[in-house]
């Protein structure tokens, strides 16, 4: 949508405000100081003041609603609609010239997509509508992937479409019979996935550093202890927004939800980024980041962080949140799948697994800042059947809706875990024979547990049952954060 919006802007110049024009310059200087090979300690400096100016600026425009002078009025990760203030053979004109750009684009012609007009009158909703409309029936005409004539066998990499007689990875063997073909798409997208790994950052947030450049080292950690290989996966889903903006009866409020909700996120990963990039725990030995960004559109995150650092990740997720994505002043809320697993894991189940988790359990109550989590073993997962597996989690121990974590408690949670963990009377496999002990219906013997616990846990663990509904799940939640939360580990 960047492109599209680049292609409409370079044919229908528009004025820009003065605090858009400030922007454009403080991000100009920032680029020609990113330049510079052997920057000094006086170059690092002003960077950072003028990454600040820059938020700060961003900032106060969200604050005060300001609206792009230009012809976005909003645009996702895939999606966009724009306002062409011209006559319909221009804008006819204009639509060939993006239809032209992604056919013949190197990277973006393995890609369908579709490009309608609309003229616009005094009724924005319905304007609005029956662009979707023209957009669904092109969508319907057309195949739904991409066609190629070239290939002689499968893609080495996602074995559906034809690999290119000319495309092989690079890091594997050169002789004739070590080559792994792909396919043309595959392999654009994989080196347009490897620049964005470390250049993405740098666009958003104008800060220079490096990133891991897999999964694996994200994860590798030796101090970490049984911590080590596995990665938290965060996806984060906003409650409503399409109701928000279908709600919208002028594009200029439309454009202003875009607008706010954009420079919000933009400001969010700029404080979250310059909070992590210094610190030893999210550095590997090479000085790159622990962080990679899988999505970053619309209404949607995700965010892959090692496993020690996922419960931190989303709860400054949500505390800059609060601060920076509104709507007419009031906060946004947001719902979170949550998953622990081996960095290893499959990708595409694990992503399947944690928009469920969001989708399904922490979406229950829209008007909240929830989070569905689950914590896999090896290869191990929770099968097809989510809210089964999850109804026999919690078996005995409570409701449904007490395996979800409030947002906003995360750091309640974390300190009364840590009180538990240093305490030295207190041991985990406590834990292990009071669920039984619940799950089997034995009230009795789980309460001669719990009265044989040290004095000093009464007080963590009552919290935690308050935090948890009030009846036994904090139990469970206990077992499962033992090691993602908290203090020193002991059994």
């Amino acid at each position: 949508m960047d492109k599209v919006e680049d292609i409409i802007k370079n044919n229908s110049p528009k004025k820009v405000s003065r605090s858009e024009q400030e922007i454009t310059d403080l991000d100009n200087q920032l680029n020609e100081l990113n330049n510079i090979q052997n920057p000094t300690q006086s170059d690092k400096n002003k960077k950072k003041k003028l990454r600040e100016k820059l938020r700060k600026l961003k900032e106060a425009m969200n604050n005060a609603g300001v609206q792009d002078s230009g012809p976005t009025i909003t645009k996702g990760a895939s999606w966009g609609l724009f306002n062409l203030d011209m006559s319909d053979g221009d804008a006819s004109h204009l639509k060939t010239k993006v239809v032209d750009y992604f056919k013949h684009d190197i990277l973006y012609k393995h890609a369908t997509f579709v490009v309608d007009l609309h003229p616009g009158d005094q009724h924005y909703q319905e304007d609005r509508n029956r662009l979707q409309s023209l957009n669904r029936w092109q969508q319907m005409q057309a195949p739904s992937l991409a066609i190629t004539k070239e290939g002689k066998s499968g893609c080495a990499i996602d074995k559906i479409r034809p690999a290119s007689e000319k495309r092989w990875l690079k890091d594997k063997e050169e002789g004739e019979e070590g080559k792994d073909y792909v396919s043309e798409s595959v392999y654009q997208r994989r080196n347009y996935g490897r620049d964005q790994k470390q250049n993405f950052y740098k666009k958003v947030t104008k800060i220079e550093a490096k990133f891991t450049k897999d999964i694996g080292t994200l994860s590798k950690f030796s101090d970490k202890g049984i911590l080590e290989g596995k990665i938290a996966y965060i996806y984060i889903d906003g409650n409503s927004f399409n109701e928000i903006q279908r709600a919208s009866t002028t594009p200029k409020e439309q454009q202003d939800f875009d607008n706010n909700t954009r420079r919000g996120r933009e400001t969010l990963l700029t404080n979250i980024l310059d909070q992590i990039a210094t610190k030893p725990d999210w550095l590997t030995q090479d000085g790159e980041v622990r962080l990679e960004t899988l999505l970053w559109g619309g209404d949607e995150i995700i965010w892959v962080v090692p496993a020690w650092q996922g419960w931190w990740m989303v709860n400054e997720f949500y505390k800059q949140a609060g601060l920076r994505i509104k709507h007419k002043n009031k906060p946004l809320f947001h719902a979170t799948g949550l998953v622990f697993c081996h960095h290893n894991a499959p990708i595409h189940r694990i992503d399947s697994l944690a928009r469920a988790l969001a989708d399904q359990f922490a979406k229950a109550d829209r008007e909240s800042n929830l989070i569905a989590y689950q914590i896999l073993e090896s290869f191990d997962h929770a099968g097809t059947q989510l809210s089964a597996f999850r109804e026999d989690a919690i078996k005995g121990l409570g409701k449904l809706g007490h395996l979800l974590v409030e947002a906003e408690k995360i750091g309640d949670i974390s300190s009364c875990i840590a009180e538990l963990k240093n305490d030295d009377e207190f041991a985990k496999r406590k834990v292990y024979q009071l669920i039984e002990a619940y799950r089997e219906g034995k009230t009795t013997t789980a309460e001669q547990y719990i009265n044989k616990l040290s004095g000093k846990s009464i007080e963590p663990l009552e919290k935690l049952k308050t935090i948890f509904g009030g009846e036994n799940a904090h139990w469970l939640h206990l077992m499962s954060l033992w090691d993602y939360m908290g203090g020193n580990n002991h059994d």
